[in-house]
């Protein structure tokens, strides 16, 4: 588990009232867990990624867990998300279920193009892939597997994501993040931000997928009314079949039905 800021959810310049450290704590114990979620994560590695000290780590965890929002398996000493939080994405769901709203749209692109389509939301400054519709094409490079959690600007719908937010938040996402991206081979938030540059001007972005040989992927930022992105829309396919004329179209494509999507996702979002 790579280590977090506990203040990862505080907006910079806010101050945080000293009653609410505890609850700061809790979530970023929560967020540490949605990263490893298929794993899960034991009182250790949980208080090691988020940098709380053990014992009050442990404390927390087994007050999240008696309230069922967590589930202790005491086989293997980890904790994984239990009832409570079932409930609460259900509930989620019910409000805007962004995930259903775009299959329609990962069909299209997929039929369009052979190719296997991502759908990719933003979790603060992570971005998750939250469904794909698999392509008909002979070989596809699966970049991602649903549920896969990664720093904003790590993958083609992370950093198509990133592109579309203001420039100094997006600087801000960087920063926070910095310790992680160097995690990926080869990557660094230098060539992130130069990798931006090239994002914005098109528009879309195209790159090869990371950690996957021969493959290349194509994303497009879906963007609310707000002007911030909440998703992206991923195309991926062998390398082979991406030259520079067949991204431009499918920047294109994507582009048409992100702006598609923000628009049903504003619509969606008014009438709950």
């Amino acid at each position: 588990m790579h280590k977090m800021n506990t203040h990862i959810t505080v907006r910079e310049g806010t101050t945080v009232p000293g009653g609410t450290q505890s609850l700061q704590r809790a979530m970023a114990l929560v967020q540490a867990l949605t990263r490893n979620q298929r794993k899960g994560g034991t009182a250790a590695q949980l208080a090691i990624a988020t940098g709380i000290d053990r014992s009050t780590a442990h404390r927390m965890l087994q007050c999240l867990a008696a309230s069922e929002l967590l589930h202790f398996d005491t086989v293997t000493r980890k904790y994984h998300f239990g009832r409570l939080a079932h409930e609460i994405g259900f509930a989620a769901s019910e409000h805007v279920d962004f995930t259903g709203l775009s299959k329609p749209a990962l069909a299209r692109i997929s039929e369009d193009t052979g190719d296997t389509v991502f759908l990719m939301m933003r979790s603060g400054d992570d971005a998750v892939c939250a469904d794909r519709y698999l392509g008909v094409y002979a070989v596809q490079p699966l970049a991602v597997t649903v549920g896969t959690r990664r720093p904003l600007g790590i993958g083609c719908g992370s950093l198509a994501m990133l592109s579309s937010l203001p420039p100094h938040v997006a600087d801000l996402c960087l920063h926070q993040n910095e310790p992680r991206i160097a995690a990926f081979d080869g990557m660094s938030v230098e060539r992130i931000q130069s990798m931006l540059q090239v994002a914005r001007s098109n528009g879309y972005v195209a790159m090869d997928v990371i950690n996957v040989s021969c493959a290349r992927s194509v994303s497009a930022p879906v963007i609310s009314k707000t002007g911030r992105p909440v998703a992206a829309l991923s195309v991926s396919g062998m390398a082979a079949r991406m030259s520079t004329e067949r991204e431009q179209a499918l920047g294109h494509i994507l582009q048409t039905e992100a702006k598609a999507l923000g628009k049903a996702f504003d619509e969606r979002f008014a009438t709950v």
